[in-house]
């Protein structure tokens, strides 16, 4: 059974554990510098991080913002020793108590990596969307990085997508080094 704890401050022993799996799970360029992090999870009752175990230990980490229209899934990453075991899709499940759209960016798919990620995705229930994406940088001097968007239950529809952008830009871009 998966369990998640909310991380509220970067002091404790599950952040560090955390905050470790989030710098080599994700590119530089699609993460936040640790004061911008801290920051959010300071001052944002709609950034949520967790900390995710099981019976065995250590599962991975779920961040996401509860939006006005949807969640919206910033980053989710599974422990390399724990993938392949159906975690990744018990987490997106601890989504579904908000009863909201769940949106979600990925990279384009370019290679074997990126296709299995998509794979994932859509074998969870999500789906592909038509529509452009680009998010800002996290960091001074970088470009924006185009993203494709998944939405679940459902494919979202041109209001959900606009909302989202809207609440896109106004608190996850917020807390950037820009």
């Amino acid at each position: 059974m998966l369990t998640s704890t909310r991380l509220t401050d970067t002091a404790s022993a599950i952040f560090k554990e955390s905050w470790q799996l989030y710098e080599s799970a994700f590119p530089h360029e699609e993460r936040r510098a640790l004061a911008n992090h801290a920051s959010a999870m300071a001052y944002e009752p709609h950034f949520v991080c967790l900390h995710l175990r099981d019976s065995q230990g250590f599962v991975g980490i779920l961040f996401y913002w509860v939006l006005s229209q949807c969640v919206y899934v910033e980053h989710l990453a599974i422990a390399p020793a724990r993938r392949g075991q159906g975690l990744g899709k018990a987490a997106l499940k601890l989504l579904q108590q908000h009863e909201l759209p769940i949106i979600l960016e990925i990279e384009p798919v370019t290679d074997a990596a990126t296709a299995r990620r998509l794979r994932f995705y859509e074998g969870a229930g999500f789906h592909r969307l038509a529509a452009v994406h680009y998010q800002l940088p996290y960091h001074r001097g970088e470009p924006p990085l185009r993203l494709e968007l998944l939405s679940y239950p459902l494919p979202a529809g041109e209001t959900l997508l606009a909302s989202f952008e809207e609440d896109f830009l106004a608190m996850p871009m917020r807390y950037r080094a820009c």
